[in-house]
């Protein structure tokens, strides 16, 4: 079985050590799924596994090359840069949220707030409001629903 998958993994133009890399962890995922083969010969399943892992390491490579190698100073230029972007896209974000949350009714708001303020369960924020465990489900999921709406629709 390693011979099938060392050959496979070959067909895949990898260097030698991920050939290595690809058939080690196609052993591994064959042993723990020996199983799940229902067929005597196990060779073309062994080969799928190999497979792919060889595509899985391939891609990998793919974006491991599509990040661009920068010097320090231009890396700690775009670190600085990324950390204001990231704060400016944050702030936005929040200011979004508050919008949509303003929106909302006194009652789904005090949901919300039990629910990741408090963070109460759907059991505890049910006894909290004297309504059923299921109408919590319901509403924190519609409400969830509704944000989610409004929030794709503001970016």
């Amino acid at each position: 079985m390693r011979a099938a998958a060392i050959r496979e993994a070959r067909r895949f133009s990898l260097p030698g050590a991920d050939v290595d890399d690809a058939v080690q962890e196609a052993m591994v995922r064959a042993w723990r799924q020996r199983d799940a083969c229902k067929n005597e010969d196990r060779l073309p399943w062994m080969r799928q596994i190999a497979r792919n892992e060889s595509l899985r390491l391939l891609d990998r490579h793919r974006r491991r090359g599509e990040r661009e190698l920068l010097d320090d100073e231009t890396l700690l230029g775009a670190l600085v840069d990324l950390d204001a972007e990231d704060e400016h896209d944050e702030m936005l974000l929040r200011l979004a949220v508050g919008k949509v949350l303003d929106r909302l009714s006194i009652e789904d708001r005090r949901l919300l707030a039990l629910r990741y303020e408090e963070d109460l369960s759907q059991p505890d924020i049910a006894r909290a409001l004297g309504i059923p465990e299921g109408t919590v489900k319901v509403r924190l999921h519609r409400i969830r629903g509704r944000l989610r709406k409004a929030l794709d629709a503001t970016q």
